[in-house]
């Protein structure tokens, strides 16, 4: 096999390859590591740029130039790289391309995608391949993705019963600076809706999760589109992210290869007044509208600053307001203090409660993927199913890999029981109110 680097970023020039870049920089280990990009100047441009601001000079960095629409390009970029680190989105549009000259060619691929129909029809296109190939292709491993698809595992693990259901909410803390989200985030959402008709999802399911696995009588609450959550103090709307996809596909598989008890899940927002739970909905609504017929969605592709009254901006975030923020995950699990064996089914209503807390900072998407990147080389053993990112794996210490990831980039920590309701920042705790 020719020279590998450890990890080739492609996507390098746009914000947030631009941030892996410096995040491996800050490393304390010795990375062997590309940028890869349609533009050379433009990548010369960002190794002059980080290497002023960091005070490192890092122009000797090896640039492979390679695009989305050159399948040539990427296939010799695969052939160079052990990781993939795919920066680059919307991956509806430009994310295959990049999976299939990884698979085909030997390297391993994570990206940040957080697009329910792109992650699983790549499990369904590349999935036995991978396999057979040794390879790990991991996706959604977004600031939100990874800890709602541990979080939940942890709560399972950690039931001391049977897990029915378990409600998710996601709150995100601004500093005084405010917080802005990168407009790539924006046009997904766009495309996402655009496209919903024709994704073919329930296709893609039924040929990734094809045997119908049994499930608890008892399903999670009906809740309204705004509602109030007395426990935490807010009102709650629905998580349009894909941590709900995730989650579902982790339980299918865990319930496929190791026969536990599937569990469902609900994933939430909070928000802190009614007011703007109210506004959020409204723009949220007057957006799905826009982005289904192409004249309004072109202005809203067009001008995704206006249009989102600056939530999304074209620049992102600043450094100061990425410093400040962070985010809070709770999971709210209830279930039974028993545990029956596979395919029974309990014939009374949930008795027990547990609570986890995750906190962590906005920023670790590129950490998690940077730091997760060094960890998905080939090792023997053939497929896993642990959870990283809701996905297909190639070795069973994938999950143990992302729960050290999470630790070091201080969004979780695993905890025993018994340590009560306490919460700390920085870490998951857990408490049984059974």
């Amino acid at each position: 096999m020719s020279h590998r680097y450890d990890l080739i970023i492609f996507g390098a020039t746009g914000f947030t390859g631009i941030r892996v870049v410096e995040l491996l920089l800050k490393s304390d280990e010795n990375i062997n590591f590309a940028i890869a990009g349609r533009s050379e100047i433009k990548l010369k441009n960002v190794l002059d740029d980080i290497s002023k601001r960091t005070g490192k000079d890092i122009r000797n960095i090896p640039i492979i130039i390679a695009d989305s629409d050159n399948a040539e390009s990427l296939a010799e970029m695969a052939k160079c790289a052990k990781v993939i680190i795919n920066t680059v989105g919307p991956y509806r549009l430009y994310g295959e391309a990049v999976v299939k000259a990884a698979v085909e060619n030997g390297a391993n691929h994570v990206d940040i995608s957080g697009e329910p129909a792109f992650l699983e029809s790549m499990q369904m296109k590349y999935g036995e391949e991978a396999k057979k190939k040794g390879v790990y292709i991991v996706g959604a491993c977004g600031w939100d993705s990874i800890p709602c698809d541990l979080g939940f595992n942890f709560l399972k693990r950690n039931f001391n019963g049977q897990l029915n259901h378990a409600e998710t909410f996601v709150q995100l803390n601004s500093g005084v600076a405010g917080y802005s989200f990168n407009a790539g985030t924006y046009q997904t959402l766009i495309l996402g809706i655009a496209n919903m008709a024709n994704d073919g999802l329930s296709k893609i399911r039924r040929a990734i999760m094809p045997e119908k696995i049994p499930r608890s009588l008892y399903r999670p609450p009906k809740r309204g589109k705004i509602w109030y959550n007395e426990k935490l103090d807010g009102w709650c709307l629905p998580f349009l992210g894909s941590d709900k996809s995730i989650v579902s596909r982790s339980e299918y598989f865990d319930y496929i290869f190791d026969n536990e008890p599937p569990a469902y899940v609900e994933t939430y927002i909070r928000i802190k007044s009614l007011l703007w739970a109210t506004l959020l909905t409204l723009w949220l609504t007057i957006f799905f509208i826009m982005a289904k017929f192409e004249t309004t969605r072109k202005i809203l592709q067009k001008y995704p600053d206006i249009c989102s009254f600056n939530m999304f901006k074209t620049s992102g975030p600043t450094e100061e307001q990425m410093k400040q923020a962070s985010f809070t995950y709770w999971f709210f699990g209830s279930g039974w203090s028993d545990k029956l064996p596979p395919g029974e089914q309990h014939n009374k209503s949930p008795d027990k409660t547990v609570i986890v807390r995750c906190d962590g900072p906005v920023q670790g998407n590129d950490e998690a993927s940077s730091e997760g990147s060094r960890r998905f080389g080939p090792q023997e053993g053939g497929c896993a199913r642990d959870r990283v990112g809701g996905w297909f794996y190639s070795n069973p210490e994938g999950a143990a890999a992302y729960q050290g990831i999470l630790q070091r980039q201080g969004a979780i920590a695993w905890y025993q029981p018994g340590r009560g309701c306490r919460l700390w920042s920085g870490c998951a705790s857990w408490c049984d109110l059974g």
